[in-house]
């Protein structure tokens, strides 16, 4: 399935600018008070380029676009009380989440919440688009105490496009912004919109419910510690069942309930990171078919698929690159 086409009209942006600089240190204290301290880490400068951000807040959630002048690695530590969806308007970064390790392309997003870490290196021609919600207002809309949300935001998912719309509509929409900048209840009930349909679009838990159940985050342990260890082995559902000591109904109820996500899911997401892993440590007789044999990827074109959905470039490019690196 496709990505969903980011409709956000840059030019409409333009009309928020917060600042332009060619000064590293200015420019991290610009983005340092509308997001967070962090520490910026500079690679290629183009010259004539300067960095720049567009931001629009209206009470407890805020948007905008942000480019560097050339590649830039970003350390920001662990996220404060707020949860940050970065997408890519134009260009690629590679960022960890948590320790996770994503790419953010026009296919592919993440999702940072409160106290997880995040870094990572933005391309040259990266323009970023975020989106900051206050951790409380996606709380008192969404009726959780503590909430975790799927970091890997997959904008192949249908799900996401009323979400998706609404922010292209509302950046398409001077008068409503400016609206909900003067009537907080209109802030209030745009913002209400916006959590209400990230979260019908995205994968997320409630950390209470975790830990008020004994039984089944138990269960859930057990069978994604078994993913981890067989993941690249022909796993079956059945097999995760029994493994996990419930029924496979019943795995796949807790799966939902606590991890937003089928058991399958998980599978392949081990066998992407681990292939991913092979291919940048790869030998000059290594081929991508081999690799992702493997992993436990039969169908070739569906790996290569999939991979370039997840990494933002296709497993051929990842082998070519690293060799590139190495020549």
């Amino acid at each position: 399935m496709l990505p969903l086409p980011l409709q956000i009209e840059t030019k409409a942006l333009r009309k928020y600018r917060y600042f332009e600089s060619n000064d590293i240190e200015d420019t991290r204290q610009r983005i340092a008070t509308v997001l967070q301290p962090h520490r910026l880490i500079p690679g290629s400068s183009l010259a004539g380029q300067m960095a720049y951000m567009n931001h629009v807040r209206l009470d407890n959630v805020s948007f905008g676009s942000l480019g560097y002048a050339g590649a830039m690695g970003v350390e920001a530590g662990e996220i404060e009380d707020y949860f940050l969806v970065i997408l890519s308007l134009r260009g690629y970064a590679d960022v960890s989440v948590g320790g996770r390790r994503a790419m953010v392309s026009q296919s592919q997003g993440v999702i940072v919440g409160p106290q997880t870490s995040f870094g990572g290196t933005f391309s040259s021609d990266c323009e970023q688009f975020f989106v900051r919600i206050e951790k409380q207002a996606i709380f008192d809309h969404a009726g959780y105490g503590r909430l975790h949300l799927e970091p890997t935001l997959n904008l192949s998912r249908t799900e996401l496009a009323p979400w998706l719309a609404q922010i292209s509509m509302l950046i398409g929409s001077p008068e409503t912004v400016a609206l909900a900048q003067r009537d907080r209840r209109v802030a209030i009930e745009v913002e209400r919109l916006l959590v209400t349909l990230l979260l019908a679009g995205q994968p997320h838990r409630s950390q209470e419910n975790v830990r008020s159940s004994v039984l089944l985050p138990r269960t859930v342990r057990r069978a994604e510690s078994y993913i981890a260890e067989h993941a690249t082995e022909s796993l079956k559902l059945l097999d995760i069942a029994e493994a996990a000591g419930v029924p496979v109904r019943t795995l796949l109820h807790s799966f939902r309930q606590f991890r937003g996500v089928s058991p399958m899911h998980l599978v392949r997401e081990a066998r992407m990171e681990t292939a991913r892993e092979m291919l940048q440590s790869a030998r000059e007789t290594d081929r991508v078919a081999d690799i992702a044999l493997i992993c436990g990827f039969v169908n070739l074109g569906r790996f290569a698929s999939v991979y370039r959905e997840k990494f933002g470039e296709s497993p051929s490019e990842t082998l070519r690159n690293v060799r590139q690196r190495g020549a």
